[in-house]
């Protein structure tokens, strides 16, 4: 019987974090005969690559290769792929077990589809999916109010999982589309340091394809509280990304999504320069009242966002007519 999904897996140095991964693709209500795991070891060093298919109870396939980002990574998952459809999965991510089945229904019924679903951050283990997790407890016993529940009866949604819904046209925690789709686009592009799915993405809209997105198409995105330079860092590299992608596909509404306009760089100066700059640097650590924590930081994040994008729009603007942007990227990004 031919397989349908292939579900690609790039995964570096979290072999604990991919073992959970893989632990609810076992979980999967659809036929195990119909699907494969594609792992993708992107030169780890901590036992992941003594992965083997053994390791699975899944058809599972472990590529493994030089250390080269997990762009080139899927690009490689792609490639050895059998299904029909690709399915993106990260290795810190845990599948819904009716994924699988939703993302073939709504294929079924309609072709030249990129699906996605919602992807719901958990910060603390054990994960929502397990019954009496605090998060799936905390979500049952919130009341929902009369309109909710209509509409909850009528349409056989959870409206509580409307701030999940993302307008992202692709995304690598959760995204399937027809394989021979990605190969007549030409794959992830690995000059990017980030944002690898969102230049994808303008090729794939260019064959046509359209988004659905389905909010039975579930996953939980483990994410928990990162250093404040390593966020910074993924800022700084955002916005770097956001100028290559308005680089390569130049036009008002591309700017405008980007965030890298005087707009916002206007705003966002006048709240972090001048008289605010000491106060919002001391919210941001904590030590300022008047000012929340994490609204500092967002407006710090932006400002570091910012400045690397028109970094790398001032950089373009300098070269020769004739010679293309050489790679942004800056080493291999495993964020």
């Amino acid at each position: 019987m031919a397989i349908e999904f292939s579900l690609i897996i790039p995964t570096y140095n979290r072999l604990s974090m991919l073992r959970q991964c893989l632990h609810y693709l076992e979980r999967l209500r659809y036929p195990r005969s119909l699907f494969e795991v594609i792992v993708v070891d992107d030169g780890s060093s901590d036992g992941t690559q003594d992965l083997t298919e053994r390791d699975c109870q899944c058809q599972m396939k472990v590529l493994h290769q030089a250390n080269s980002g997990t762009a080139v990574a899927r690009n490689r998952g792609i490639e050895a792929a059998r299904g029909l459809f690709c399915l993106f999965v990260d290795d810190d991510v845990m599948v819904h077990p009716d994924l699988l089945l939703e993302h073939h229904r709504l294929h079924t019924a309609q072709p030249n589809l990129v699906v996605r679903g919602p992807v719901i951050n958990f910060s603390a283990w054990p994960c929502p999916l397990e019954p009496n997790s605090p998060q799936s407890l905390a979500l049952e016993a919130r009341p929902l109010s009369p309109w909710f529940g209509w509409w909850q009866r009528w349409s056989g949604q959870d409206p509580r999982l409307w701030i999940h819904y993302s307008r992202n046209y692709l995304c690598t925690s959760n995204a399937s589309l027809y394989r021979h789709h990605l190969l007549a686009a030409g794959l992830f592009d690995p000059s990017f340091p980030r944002w690898e799915d969102a230049e994808l993405a303008v090729r794939l809209k260019r064959l046509g394809l359209k988004r659905q997105f389905s909010f039975q198409a579930i996953v939980y995105h483990f994410k928990p509280p990162e250093p404040w330079e390593r966020r910074l860092s993924t800022a700084q590299k955002d916005g770097m990304s956001a100028a290559s992608l308005y680089l390569r596909y130049p036009s008002f509404l591309t700017r405008l999504r980007s965030g890298l306009h005087w707009a916002n760089e206007w705003r966002n100066k006048l709240l972090t320069a001048g008289p605010w700059a000491k106060c919002i640097e001391r919210a941001a650590q904590g030590n300022q009242s008047l000012i929340p924590s994490s609204l500092a930081q967002n407006l710090l994040l932006e400002r570091a966002y910012l400045d690397a994008g028109y970094r790398e729009l001032q950089r373009a603007s300098q070269l020769p007519s004739q010679e293309s942007p050489p790679d942004p990227t800056q080493g291999v990004s495993h964020e």
